[in-house]
């Protein structure tokens, strides 16, 4: 379809007991500026996520094992000029499709969207904190809309790959053609944020990260690791930057201890989060 279209825009959103965000996000979806069809893959969830997708969705499908095959799936049912893949935590502000048209139909292969972090708990504040350091960072932000020719050409997600899949595709179709980002923002619902959780999360990620350091080299990885926060004193002689402190202090440590345990022949499936896809 061309741009302009009443489908050009196509978002898929992977979902896996999301029931608590998955409302809230495909009406964001659904109240967008411009008319988009949603896509939602769900990964066999044990809540109300496919009820709630059956009702908001314009396509429902049922797969796994993990999200990078979920999006791939979803973007081979749509023939959409521009397709974009949101997490079920996740809420677009009102103006995201339009600005992501704009800049596409101007030439852009790539669009990222700046990412805010909401939730309850002082970890929450912690990790908003945090990812108020990556904005307009290319090494952290990761493009989530995509001209459909460049995301076929650069043949979707890795499907190998969880944890480190969005910078892997994002390098792959940098290649392709220029990369923008939106004013507006995505809210990134994270609820009661637990520090365990946290860490746990990225326990599991280790295997995604070793083979993108393996794949795109030990330079690509270390880019990815380079925080400014780092840089700055002030930044961290606060609450919240002693937490950011603590906080990836025990990610190091979840990480190390993954990639030692692949290493060693080990499986990390058994860590699989149970909520929903979040970053």
């Amino acid at each position: 379809m061309s741009i302009g279209s009443d489908f050009d825009v196509t978002i898929v959103v992977p979902t896996r007991n999301s029931g608590r965000t998955l409302r809230a996000c495909l009406e964001s979806i659904r109240g967008q500026t411009r008319n988009c069809q949603i896509v939602v893959v769900d990964n066999f969830s044990a809540d109300e996520s496919r009820a709630i997708a059956d009702e908001l969705a314009d396509v429902v499908l049922e797969m796994g094992p993990e999200r990078s095959a979920q999006r791939n799936a979803g973007a081979k049912v749509s023939q959409s000029s521009i397709i974009g893949f949101i997490d079920s935590d996740m809420l677009l502000g009102i103006n995201v499709v339009d600005e992501v048209v704009a800049s596409i139909s101007s030439g852009t292969a790539s669009v990222v969207v700046p990412e805010v972090t909401i939730g309850e708990g002082f970890w929450a504040k912690v990790s908003a904190y945090e990812r108020s350091f990556y904005v307009g960072n290319d090494n952290v932000e990761a493009p989530r809309f995509f001209r459909r020719t460049v995301f076929s050409e650069a043949e979707g997600f890795d499907e190998s790959m969880t944890g480190a899949e969005d910078w892997d595709l994002g390098l792959r179709t940098l290649k392709l053609g220029p990369r923008s980002r939106t004013q507006s923002v995505i809210l990134h619902d994270e609820g009661r944020v637990r520090y365990f959780s946290l860490c746990r999360k990225k326990l599991y990620y280790a295997s995604g990260l070793m083979k993108f350091g393996k794949k795109h080299g030990v330079e690509a990885l270390v880019n990815t690791t380079r925080r400014r926060w780092l840089r700055s004193l002030r930044a961290l002689a606060n609450p919240l930057g002693l937490g950011l402190v603590v906080l990836k202090a025990g990610e190091v440590v979840a990480v190390a201890s993954g990639l030692l345990w692949l290493s060693l022949g080990g499986n990390i499936e058994l860590q699989r989060p149970t909520r929903n896809y979040d970053r």
